[in-house]
């Protein structure tokens, strides 16, 4: 009985002291407090993780009350914000890895400023894995890619039905995305479109994987960094930031992506109590 007692005890301590060795082995980003103070930006706002069945870029249009559209217009709030004299006209977003949310965080942000009747363009850059055009069911045999390759002299704007969104395809995958996102043309349409459109939002390459996004960056207004929670590691961000840095990113702010259920909530209802305090 003894035995089996003091079996007991050192597999419970046993399991705590490795529970507390994984944890403090794990680099990943687990928390907004954390990443403002390591990288010295604000979180623009975090969105919790949902059920694989459900697809977050048609969430809040399908739950327009849920506290995840919620989440997206506190982020909408925090970027109307981040800038001292104007908000920001052209927006880079992009993030360090693939799968971490940058395409959703796009799409999502574009309708939430929408709803506050601004005039709101996307142009999807990512030139190597494309989504803009199946997420909206566009055509996309021409496109960004082919304008700025000189094969169209006009590039399609499309209009999204029964949405206050257009949108511009990337066109056909060329060989060279690095060299025409970063093209005279390129800058040219960005400030062509930054006259006809309130908001204008670049759906971009991760950053540590080529260097299309900083092509994109040095001719945006500013920059959101998508961080997956639990997933993106800190040196990871580390890098991918020093590399936006050298290019003069003017980084807007993070959005964290993926948080747990309560973490995300105990977040949100925060920031009501906070409200509730001093009114």
């Amino acid at each position: 009985r003894r035995t089996l007692m003091l079996a007991v005890v050192l597999g419970l301590f046993g399991g705590i002291g490795l529970a507390f060795l994984i944890e403090y082995l794990d680099n990943t980003v687990k928390s907004e407090a954390e990443v403002e103070k390591r990288f010295g930006r604000t979180v623009l706002g975090s969105v919790e993780k949902i059920s694989k069945k459900e697809r977050i870029e048609t969430y809040i249009v399908d739950k327009p009350l849920s506290p995840l559209a919620e989440s997206y217009r506190l982020i909408r709030s925090g970027l109307l914000l981040s800038s001292p004299d104007q908000p920001p006209g052209t927006i880079l977003v992009t993030s360090m890895a693939q799968n971490e949310g940058k395409t959703s965080t796009t799409v999502n942000v574009a309708r939430v400023l929408a709803q506050d009747h601004k005039k709101v363009l996307i142009i999807d850059c990512d030139l190597r894995r494309p989504r803009m055009h199946t997420l909206f069911k566009l055509d996309n045999q021409t496109g960004l890619s082919s304008y700025l390759s000189g094969n169209i002299d006009t590039v399609a704007v499309e209009e999204i039905a029964d949405e206050p969104l257009s949108v511009i395809t990337s066109g056909p995958v060329p060989p060279n995305p690095s060299e025409l996102l970063g093209s005279k043309r390129m800058r040219t349409l960005l400030a062509e479109m930054d006259e006809t459109f309130d908001f204008v939002l670049l759906d971009s390459p991760p950053v540590q994987s080529v260097t299309d996004s900083l092509a994109l960056a040095s001719a945006s207004s500013g920059t959101i960094v998508v961080v997956q929670y639990g997933t993106t590691t800190n040196d990871m961000l580390a890098g991918g930031m020093k590399k936006l840095n050298d290019v003069n990113a003017q980084v807007l702010g993070f959005v964290i992506n993926g948080l747990k259920k309560g973490e995300a909530g105990s977040y949100y209802y925060g920031y009501s109590g906070y409200y509730k305090k001093y009114t």
